[in-house]
């Protein structure tokens, strides 16, 4: 009765320490929690039960710790992206001189911008995130109004400024795929340039592969052609 008991105790354990090893997902305390899953396996197979159920215990609080690990990683990440793009936003809106054609505007948007600049360098990536979607939304339209200082509807174009990257199951967004959009390149070898205008926004900055849902992507000109908006 104790051994099946604690075989039941531990494989409920083992099983709640379960995790996928992907991305993310494959950090120091995942692989923690891996070796304690394999050592409770261990002991079990040699019959010592208590020693299991020690180990599975160690496995299930690094996989608590993980899990934990994943939010606040992904929490910084949604906060690094929302920054980026909203600090492109207002250096936009410095290079057409908006202070000077909407002083509220511009007042507006700098005052929400400089509460999530200290948010976000103090780490307060929660808070940050709406300061910065603010700066975004009061900012979105100003290209439709300026372009380089004349008063030409940039949106004639037809060209995105920012792209946010969208859920598709069936046809994962990459940034060869966005690039290869008629609103942003038109050219799937452009990918290159989104990579570079945005990396500092990525999860990993060396992998241009990990991109995640709802992260905004600043879409560079290539040869000064005017561009607005988000799609």
């Amino acid at each position: 009765m104790i051994k099946k008991s604690a075989l039941l105790f531990i494989a409920c354990i083992l099983l709640a320490a379960n995790l996928p090893a992907q991305s993310l997902e494959n950090n120091e305390y995942y692989k923690q929690s891996l070796e304690y899953a394999a050592l409770s396996q261990k002991a079990i197979d040699d019959g010592q039960y208590e020693l299991a159920r020690e180990h599975a215990v160690k496995s299930q609080e690094y996989a608590a710790l993980s899990r934990q690990y994943i939010q606040e990683q992904l929490l910084a990440y949604r906060a690094r992206s929302s920054y980026v793009a909203a600090k492109a936003r207002m250096d936009y809106a410095n290079s057409i001189r908006l202070e000077s054609r909407d002083k509220e505007l511009y007042d507006e948007a700098a005052g929400y911008f400089a509460s999530a600049t200290s948010k976000y360098n103090a780490k307060d990536y929660e808070n940050s995130i709406p300061d910065s979607q603010m700066v975004i939304q009061l900012l979105k339209d100003v290209g439709l109004q300026y372009t380089g200082g004349s008063q030409t509807p940039s949106s004639q174009t037809g060209l995105a400024a920012y792209y946010k990257v969208k859920l598709i199951p069936d046809r994962r967004d990459c940034l060869w795929r966005i690039a290869e959009y008629d609103f942003v390149y038109g050219n799937p070898y452009e990918w290159p340039r989104l990579y570079e205008a945005n990396k500092d926004a990525f999860p990993d900055p060396a992998d241009p592969d990990l991109i995640l849902p709802d992260m905004v992507l600043k879409i560079p000109s290539i040869k000064g052609e005017a561009r607005s908006g988000t799609r």
